[in-house]
C-alpha cells in the first residue's frame, strides 16, 4: 500500500486555498501586470483545458510515491524552484525537526526547507536553507539508493557507490491572489527537490542566521519515530521515505563488506596455495640439480 493511502487516489489538488470563483472571476477581467492578457487573440492557448477526449488513469508507481499527474508546462513566471533536506545525526541516528515559535506555521514541526536563489544550484540552496533555518552546520549524507540518474562513463568501474542527490520531490500548487480587485498572481506550481544531510555529534546551533521571520525557529532532535508522529502531514512522505533509505544504505554496506571479506579471504587463500606451488616447485628444482 502506498505511504499516500489508496492507490486509485487522485492527486490532490486541495492542498492551498483558493478564492472564490466569482472573486477570481472578476479579477481575471483586470490586466495582469507586466503580462499578456490570456484572453488576447495572438495569445494561443497552449495546453487546452479539453486536450484529451479519453483522459488516462493516472499510473501507480512506487509505493513511495503518489500517483502521477498530468503531461504539461510550466512558465517560469507560473512556477517556483524550491529545496529542502532532511539532516540526521548519524552518531545518534536522530533527525532534525524546527518549531516555529511565533506561531506562524502551526503548531506541526517541519524540515528545513525554502525556495533557490538566483544562481544558486540546489546543492548551494539547500546548505543553505539547512543552515539558515536549522543553524546548523550541514554537510551532504551519501546514502546507497536506487535512482534514475545514469552514473558517467568515467565512473562505470567504480560500481555502485553512495551519492547526494535528492532523495524525493514535491509538488504543491498555490492559488491565486487579488489585492484591490486586481489579479496580481495567478498561482502555480512549486517543486521542492529534497536532499539528506547530516550534523556532527558535538553540532552546535548557530543563533540568528536566519532570515528575519525565521528568528522564532527552533531546531530540535528526535528520533525517526517521534519525528513521524510530530511532523507536518504534507511532509511527512519525505520522512518515511529517508528512514527507508537510511536504513537501507547500512543494509547494503554491511553486505558490500561482506562480500570484500570474503573475496580478500579467497584472495588470501590463492595466494597461500600459488606459494605454497613455487616452494614445491623450487624445492624440486633443487633436488634435480643435486641429483645431476
Amino acid at each position: 500500500m502506498s505511504i499516500f493511502g489508496s492507490r486509485s487516489q487522485h492527486r490532490n489538488t486541495n492542498n492551498h486555498n483558493s478564492l472564490p470563483a466569482s472573486s477570481v472571476a472578476r479579477a481575471s477581467s483586470s490586466s495582469h501586470p507586466n503580462t499578456i492578457s490570456s484572453g488576447s487573440s495572438f495569445l494561443p492557448t497552449l495546453f487546452p483545458r479539453h486536450r484529451s477526449p479519453r483522459p488516462q488513469p493516472p499510473l501507480n508507481f512506487s509505493r513511495w510515491s503518489s500517483t502521477s499527474i498530468p503531461d504539461g508546462g510550466w512558465a517560469c513566471e507560473d512556477f517556483m524552484v524550491g529545496v529542502g533536506m532532511v539532516v540526521i545525526q548519524p552518531t545518534t541516528n536522530k533527525m532534525v525537526l524546527l518549531y516555529d515559535h511565533s506561531g506562524l506555521k502551526g503548531r506541526s514541526y517541519f524540515l528545513p526547507k525554502g525556495r533557490k536563489d538566483l544562481g544558486e544550484t540546489l546543492q548551494q540552496a539547500a546548505l543553505r536553507e539547512a543552515y539558515e533555518e536549522s543553524g546548523f552546520k550541514v554537510d551532504f549524507l551519501p546514502l546507497y539508493k536506487h535512482h534514475r540518474q545514469p552514473i558517467p562513463p568515467a565512473d562505470r568501474a567504480d560500481g555502485w557507490k553512495p551519492d547526494t542527490e535528492p532523495i524525493y520531490m514535491t509538488v504543491r500548487k498555490w492559488g491565486p491572489k487579488v489585492r484591490q480587485g486586481k489579479l496580481v498572481n495567478s498561482g502555480g506550481e512549486y517543486f521542492v527537490s529534497w536532499f539528506v544531510g547530516q550534523i556532527a555529534e558535538n553540532a552546535v546551533q548557530q543563533k540568528g542566521v536566519g532570515m528575519p521571520d525565521e528568528q522564532a525557529f527552533e531546531s530540535y532532535l528526535f528520533s525517526f519515530d517521534e519525528a513521524l508522529n510530530m511532523i507536518n502531514p504534507e511532509e511527512r512522505p519525505v520522512v518515511i521515505y529517508a528512514q527507508h533509505l537510511y536504513q537501507q544504505h547500512f543494509r547494503i554496506a554491511a553486505e558490500f563488506e561482506k562480500r570484500r571479506a570474503k573475496d580478500q579471504a579467497l584472495e588470501g587463500t590463492e595466494r597461500v596455495a600459488v606459494d605454497s606451488e613455487k616452494h614445491y616447485a623450487a624445492g624440486s628444482s633443487s633436488k634435480l640439480d643435486s641429483d645431476a
